[in-house]
């Protein structure tokens, strides 16, 4: 299926986008969406070498000056927060940015997938036919989601920008901007233990 709302490549913005370190519900495979639970010590740790290897960058000359936009939840906001000890900067350059926020599961924030199918075995086989365009019980698409986050990258100034945010959100982003199928979209990975950078079209993986 073709996407609605591509992101246009700039030649004036740089993208680095991060997800946040693993969290106790990821470790219990708990759909977090729009609730939150604090990182994990392998967490805190991922976050702390991802802030190590922008250092490394920004120490290359490859990252100069920079704004970094967080989304609010607690577990971007805690990784932004590590990442900027590793990068020596007072963490109060942090920007809480909504947009940034996960895709809210609604009623099934915070339940595994097990859970979900024996509770709601005909709503969850109805968004597995359709993830794109159908809503979970109170929560949102992947096509909303898709619409703030267009919003939010027509809004960018030209310069770098470090986005951290979450594992779904990062994938609809990356796959607007690199101009993928939503089928591919839903089929890309979230790792914890790298970040991407946009930039000029493409879509580089840095692992650490």
């Amino acid at each position: 299926m073709p996407l609605t709302t591509p992101l246009s490549p700039r030649d004036d913005l740089t993208i680095y986008l991060v997800r946040h370190g693993q969290t106790e519900w990821n470790r219990l495979g708990r759909m977090q969406g729009q609730l939150d639970s604090p990182l994990t010590t392998r967490g805190r740790a991922q976050a702390a070498r991802i802030g190590g290897r922008l250092a490394e960058e920004r120490t290359a000359g490859f990252i100069k000056d920079f704004e970094m936009q967080v989304s609010p939840l607690g577990r971007a906001w805690a990784s932004a927060g590590i990442i900027c000890g590793a990068l020596e900067l007072d963490p109060a350059i942090r920007r809480p940015e909504p947009r940034l926020r996960e895709i809210s599961f609604g009623d099934w924030d915070g339940l595994t997938r097990a859970q979900i199918i024996t509770q709601a075995p005909d709503a969850f086989a109805a968004r597995e036919k359709n993830k794109w365009h159908t809503l979970p019980p109170n929560g949102e698409s992947y096509a909303m989601v898709a619409e703030r986050v267009a919003h939010w990258y027509a809004e960018l100034s030209a310069g770098t920008v470090v986005a951290v945010c979450h594992g779904a959100l990062g994938r609809v982003m990356r796959g607007l901007y690199a101009g993928h199928s939503i089928d591919a979209i839903l089929t890309m990975d979230e790792p914890q233990e790298a970040y991407f950078r946009l930039y000029r079209g493409t879509v580089d993986q840095i692992d650490v």
